[in-house]
């Protein structure tokens, strides 16, 4: 979740969708708007489990048995916090809906840098480690993939902004538990942001992919930070998340961005442009259709209930949140929704299994306006049913 909005500029010349939102309508089952969209045999069914080891093939993802893996679950970020310990219970609970309540096959822990090899890596904290064996063990007793995040915007004051030799050493450190294991997805770097307006594309992915000086600090980028990885051992599937918060894609390409390291899944998270076909295509799309590399949503929400509105607070949400839905499975896309809290994907004083729901009638992405909470929790579980079981 990115804590502060940032605007976009230079963004690359949208280029028109292949698929236009008729087709999209009839392409997928299981998202309306209306609260009939769901059948019962979707929500009855039997939620599936993908099974690894994963790897790239084209614009898919494969696991065992070239079966194609398509995430659908949760961000979990208790272990991010610096009460990481106090999390722990709220963790766990949110793990068992995840796989119980939620139809999902897959879970993103948010683990923190910082609490796990210190500021800067000056120590390390075993009891930390334990902390993220025990929540990973959780999950995949109940079959779940574990996407693991290195998360740097909150525990305890780094907030640095890319890829460091500390960020190195945090995952070297967890590669000699987790460098073989086939349900874990290593997430590299949660948002980067080593960006400023008036960038130009080409410094920006510069920065991103080799790295250099920003903003006073020194960065490695992100080619550099996933071929190391590979060469200490690291077997698993890489998500990789773009510049400014990964809101879009655009110019990965044409800027010649492209990460050579293989096995890398690129990342959106929260779309910045408008809600529509054509934006998302800019955005991500064209990374699928003109046959150049896999792409999840690793983290996204329609509602934000806390500072000013951005990228993650969607105004149209009642009309576009089911469009996006649609775009994203007519491109084989999978989400990770962002998070079972009250007001996000589930309803404040409920169960973890009670969605939020939008209503089109007092739809408004406003705190004061919006206190009981309208996020996308009932769509994203239908969706998730309709896909997964």
């Amino acid at each position: 979740m990115r804590v502060a909005g940032l605007a976009r500029v230079g963004r690359l010349v949208r280029w028109q969708s292949l698929v236009t939102v008729a087709a999209l309508a009839t392409a997928v089952s299981g998202v309306a708007a209306g609260p009939g969209a769901s059948s019962a045999t979707a929500a009855s069914a039997p939620c599936r489990h993908a099974v690894g080891p994963f790897h790239v093939s084209g614009t898919q993802v494969l696991g065992a048995g070239r079966k194609v893996f398509v995430p659908y679950g949760i961000t979990v970020p208790g272990l991010a916090n610096a009460n990481w310990r106090g999390s722990r219970a709220k963790d766990d609970s949110k793990i068992d809906a995840t796989a119980s309540a939620w139809c999902a096959n897959i879970v993103r822990l948010q683990v923190s840098q910082d609490n796990l090899i210190g500021l800067n890596g000056a120590g390390f904290s075993a009891a930390y480690l334990a902390a993220i064996k025990s929540e990973v063990s959780r999950a995949e007793r109940h079959h779940l993939v574990v996407v693991i995040n290195d998360q740097t915007e909150t525990a305890p004051v780094s907030f640095q902004k890319g890829p460091t030799p500390g960020t190195e050493k945090f995952w070297k450190d967890l590669i000699t538990v987790y460098g073989s294991a086939k349900q874990v997805i290593f997430d590299l770097f949660n948002e980067p942001r080593t960006f400023s307006a008036g960038m130009s594309q080409a410094q920006e992915w510069g920065l991103w992919r080799n790295g250099g000086t920003f903003d006073g600090a020194k960065y490695i980028g992100m080619a550099k930070l996933a071929a190391d990885l590979r060469a200490a051992g690291a077997r698993n599937l890489f998500w990789a998340e773009g510049p400014d918060f990964s809101a879009t894609f655009a110019g990965l390409e044409s800027q010649h961005a492209l990460l050579t390291t293989p096995g890398i899944v690129y990342a959106i998270h929260h779309p910045a442009g408008a809600h529509d076909t054509a934006a998302w295509f800019g955005d991500f799309g064209y990374l699928i259709n003109t046959h150049v590399a896999p792409v999840v949503d690793g983290e996204w929400t329609n509602y934000r209930p806390f500072g000013k509105p951005n990228s993650e607070c969607w105004s149209d949400a009642p009309t576009k949140v089911p469009v996006f839905l649609r775009y994203l499975a007519s491109h084989g896309v999978g989400m990770t929704a962002y998070q079972l809290a009250a007001g996000l994907l589930v309803k404040p004083n409920a169960s973890l299994a009670t969605p939020t729901t939008i209503n089109a009638k007092t739809w408004r992405c406003t705190v004061k306006k919006n206190a009981t909470g309208q996020g996308a929790g009932s769509l994203i579980r239908r969706w998730y049913r309709a896909h997964n079981s």
